[in-house]
């Protein structure tokens, strides 16, 4: 039963800190688009919402659970978070270099900020399932 109990922490900590590195990677990525524009090429951003639109409409089809307009929900999100995570991960790695001590704050807020999340997301599932 002890084991039990241990892994559930592993993964709630792996859970967290995996969640935390990606917003943290979105949040650079919001700085990169805002300093100095988007990281990738207009014709690059279109090609990745046309396959995020297919890719949803073609799901919603299949599965009968949206429309068009759904479908371009989705686009646009993912378009946007895949632009976010390039921008993210350009900015990180570019000359700007912030300080170990700046790096390692954002990492913990938005550590605890993961763990809320997954904590409000295991407990409306729960409802939902009832």
């Amino acid at each position: 039963m002890e084991l039990h109990f241990e892994n559930y922490i592993l993964k709630a900590f792996l859970a967290s800190g995996l969640l935390s590195l990606l917003i943290m990677v979105i949040a650079m990525g919001l700085i990169q688009l805002f300093r100095y524009g988007p990281s990738l090429s207009i014709s690059i951003i279109l090609i990745l919402a046309a396959v995020a639109f297919i890719l949803s409409a073609s799901f919603f089809e299949r599965y009968e659970v949206g429309s068009i307009m759904w479908s371009m929900l989705v686009s646009l999100i993912a378009t946007l978070i895949l632009t976010l995570l390039s921008g993210g991960i350009i900015y990180t790695f570019s000359s700007n270099r912030q300080s170990w001590e700046e790096l390692l704050s954002g990492l913990a807020i938005c550590m605890i900020v993961a763990m809320t999340l997954l904590n409000y997301l295991k407990r409306s599932l729960g409802e939902i399932e009832y």
